[in-house]
């Protein structure tokens, strides 16, 4: 699968020995295994207008290919019910 290919080949490159929580949801998404729904956003602005479309509550998390265990960071915001 292309998808499959090209996110395995960026971990690669990158010199990484883990997948982010986003790249593992594609890959198993590409496979049919359900998973929640997620979007990546880049500023809060983006965010918000993702959490609208997807419907709360949400779940904010962090993501950098420097942090592992997110909620270790504060990295992670549960239960948000509104913008």
């Amino acid at each position: 699968m292309e998808i499959v290919d090209e996110i395995i080949e960026k971990v690669r490159t990158e010199n990484r020995k883990y997948l982010m929580e986003h790249e593992a949801k594609k890959i198993c998404e590409a496979y049919g295994i359900p998973i929640t729904k997620f979007k990546v956003a880049k500023n809060i602005k983006e965010a918000i207008k993702f959490a609208n479309e997807i419907g709360y509550p949400v779940v904010f998390k962090i993501i950098s290919p420097d942090i592992i265990h997110k909620t270790d960071v504060g990295g992670v915001i549960l239960d948000i019910k509104n913008d």
